[in-house]
């Protein structure tokens, strides 16, 4: 297997990984919506049976949006640390180590030339 080919299947697993990645990152963006959805519906449910006093419905809300925000943190963190993982794994080469052996191919070429 040549460099290009193995530059090809570098980039195209890649890809794929970006791509799966971004799945799990939408389905896991829509299950925290719909969660916080959900609690803030049994929240209103709750508050109106319990007619809890506005001062303790406010500050149950404000701990359950802070919560919900903290979860949502957390699992960002999570994508972007498997992310950085099934990257760093890969071994891609670097855009300076490509034009480092580009001079050296154009070197030998010139050599070659010369002979």
């Amino acid at each position: 297997m040549n460099t290009k080919e193995n530059l090809v299947n570098l980039f195209s697993t890649a890809e794929s990984s970006t791509e799966k990645l971004w799945e799990i990152s939408l389905v896991t963006l829509g299950s925290l919506a719909w969660n916080q959805e959900q609690v803030e519906n049994l929240l209103r449910k709750y508050l109106d049976q319990k007619k809890l006093a506005r001062d303790e419905g406010t500050k149950l809300m404000e701990e359950l949006v802070n919560q919900a925000k903290t979860n949502q943190q957390q699992i960002q963190k999570m994508i972007q640390e498997s992310v950085v993982g099934a990257f760093g794994n890969l071994d891609i080469p670097t855009f300076s180590y490509i034009d480092d052996l580009s001079k050296k191919v154009d070197e030998l070429s010139k050599k070659v030339e010369n002979l």
